[in-house]
Order: structure tokens, then C-alpha cells, then sequence
């Protein structure tokens, strides 16, 4: 009994590699490697000025597919990954912080499910694809937790070795215009057109500024 006792008092139950619990404390290597997402912009200022932009659908599905993310739209800006997902309930401690809100939706914004009447149709008004359909958003991507960025940009670099730097957010009005994107990539369109608002957009969401200006000093931000 005494044996148990200790055994039982010296071993953690969480676990920080678990593929669907990004909240737990177990395996602590694994969360002190290096940060595999907005990497440049912690210690320098960025510019997203990006001089072509694309859609991936491989690595769209690819982060779709993974635990606490309903959708995901990957847009190549260059060799940089601007993500944007929504998030859903097949994984604990997505959001991170003090950050409270129930992790929950119905169902992912995929093709061939904005319009539920008629689901061979793509077109839906991109400013309600996620207002009325169940998936959540977060407006902050900074309220997303460490681990669950840090799973999503290893798996987009994995799958892509030439990605630089990896941008993630859940914000409703990012994923709104990445869909309204991703419906002009899917007819077969230049995405030329829409460089200039994607950039501006993602200067407002992501800034350029260094996320860590103190970080020399020894005061930087804890993730």
C-alpha cells in the first residue's frame, strides 16, 4: 500500500504530448521545443507584404483534420503559412490563459457545406459562414493556447518543409475572408486581386512589431 502510495503521489496524470488535450502537464519536452509559429516576429519586427498569395488544400484538410480543429483554410503568402481555423469540441485546452468559454460546435465550414439547402452550392454570404453555424471562433489568436498553435504549425511544416513562418488565428472576420478566398481558389481564379486586403488584414490581426521587444532583458512574454 505504502509502494502504491508513493508511486501514485510521484506520477502525473497529464499529459502535454496528448493528441486531444492541450491543457494537460505530463512530458514537458515536448512543450519546451522551439516555437514553430510566428517565430521571426517574437524578437524583430515582420511584414506581411506578401507577393503571392495561393491557397493549400492539402495542408487546409491536413489541419482540418486534427484534434480541436472543426476548419482550417492554409493561404501561402509566399513560403509563409496564414492559417485560419475554427475550433470545436474534440479537444480540451485549445484556448489558453485565463481565456474562460465553453469549446464546443456542431459542425466545420468545409466545401460543399456553407449552403445546407443545397450542398452541391459553395456560395453562401462570407460575412455569416460562421455567425448561425455552430463552429466557433476566437476573437484573439493570442487566446489560443501555446500547444495547440505549436501542434498546428509542426504538422504545417512537417507536411512542407519550405514554410517560414507560420501565422494562426481563429478571429470570425479572418475566417470569413479566407473563406470568401478560398471559394475564388476552388472556381479556379488569380487570387491577385485580393493580396492587398489580405495583407492589410493581416497586419491588423497579427501587427508587425516584435511580440517579445523585452525578451533580451530577460522579460519576455511566457507562451
Amino acid at each position: 500500500m505504502m509502494l502504491c502510495l508513493i508511486v501514485t503521489g510521484c506520477f502525473s496524470w497529464y499529459d502535454y504530448n496528448s493528441a486531444n488535450n492541450y491543457g494537460s502537464k505530463r512530458d514537458m519536452p515536448r512543450q519546451d521545443t522551439s516555437r514553430a509559429y510566428q517565430t521571426q516576429q517574437q524578437y524583430a519586427p515582420v511584414t506581411h507584404q506578401v507577393s503571392k498569395l495561393e491557397m493549400n488544400q492539402h495542408l487546409s484538410d491536413q489541419v482540418a483534420a486534427m484534434d480541436g480543429v472543426s476548419s482550417a483554410i492554409v493561404m501561402m503568402g509566399d513560403n509563409t503559412a496564414y492559417t485560419a481555423i475554427t475550433i470545436d469540441m474534440t479537444a480540451t485546452g485549445t484556448r489558453g490563459g485565463d481565456v474562460r468559454g465553453t469549446e464546443t460546435n456542431n459542425y466545420g465550414i468545409v466545401k460543399g457545406l456553407y449552403n445546407p439547402y443545397t450542398p452541391e452550392n459553395d456560395y453562401a454570404d462570407p460575412n455569416q459562414l460562421i455567425t448561425g453555424s455552430g463552429a466557433e471562433t476566437e476573437m484573439h489568436h493570442e487566446h489560443l493556447s501555446h500547444l495547440f498553435k505549436q501542434k498546428i504549425a509542426e504538422k504545417i511544416r512537417s507536411l512542407q518543409p519550405s514554410v517560414t513562418d507560420v501565422y494562426i488565428s481563429a478571429n470570425r472576420t479572418v475566417v470569413n475572408e479566407f473563406n470568401r478566398i478560398a471559394q475564388e481558389s476552388w472556381q479556379g481564379r488569380s487570387l491577385e486581386p485580393y493580396r492587398p486586403q489580405f495583407i492589410q488584414l493581416m497586419e491588423l490581426t497579427f501587427g508587425t512589431a516584435p511580440t517579445i521587444p523585452n525578451q533580451a532583458e530577460g522579460n519576455g512574454r511566457e507562451y
